[in-house]
């Protein structure tokens, strides 16, 4: 069976930044982020600012060093919502600040292989399965392996998890060190691309299940 994306859960874009005002920011302008008619709701706390954009399901949280932007709505593709553009625009609210970096995250689940995965990543991924079992006193019902990479200019954490019947739970973080965020159409190319790659190199992290 060649995988395939049965629904991503969430997506995400983190700007990591050295510091921020809470005070500089300008909550109208939040409630103009995406046009007039979304009614987005905004909560302003000395801590943390957070606005919620109900008809797109995106939450905005402003606080302590970072702008995260949250895409709760699952679907089958990038893009039903271009949350690229909420960050490009947060960004744009912060000018003033020095940008360090920015991540992208995404969480999946993908359609896998023909049999138990739970067994399956215990066969890839533990080589003694008794003296593991021996080490712990316990038995080994599953694993999770994450694995930490660089990739261009990319650093790259990568969580597999075995789900139910034949799915592996997916999730990647992408972090680039920057000190300016691409414009909005190379974010967007590159938010993509990322996820694209991530479906593309599943069949090769779990050879003959996928």
């Amino acid at each position: 069976m060649s995988a395939q994306v049965e629904v991503i859960l969430g997506q995400n874009i983190t700007l990591v930044y050295r510091a921020l005002d809470l005070r500089a920011v300008d909550t109208r302008a939040l409630k103009d982020l995406v046009g007039a008619g979304s009614n987005p709701v905004v909560m302003d706390t000395p801590e943390m600012i957070v606005a919620v954009y109900p008809p797109q399901q995106v939450i905005v949280q402003i606080g302590g060093q970072r702008i995260s932007v949250t895409l709760q709505q699952p679907g089958e593709a990038i893009g039903g919502v271009p949350i690229w553009e909420f960050a490009a625009a947060c960004d744009q609210l912060l000018r003033q600040s020095e940008m360090l970096a920015y991540d992208y995250n995404y969480d999946a689940v993908i359609l896998s292989a023909d049999g138990d995965v739970q067994v399956l990543f215990k066969g890839l991924f533990v080589r003694d399965q008794q003296a593991l079992e021996a080490a712990l006193g316990g038995s080994v019902h599953w694993v999770a392996p994450r694995v930490q990479f660089t990739r261009g200019r990319g650093l790259y954490s990568l969580v597999l998890e075995p789900g139910e019947e034949q799915r592996i739970k997916v999730h990647l973080n992408v972090h680039f060190e920057s000190h300016d965020l691409p414009a909005v159409d190379q974010l967007e190319s590159s938010f993509r691309e990322e996820f694209d790659y991530l479906a593309s190199t599943l069949p090769e992290l779990v050879p003959g299940g996928v």
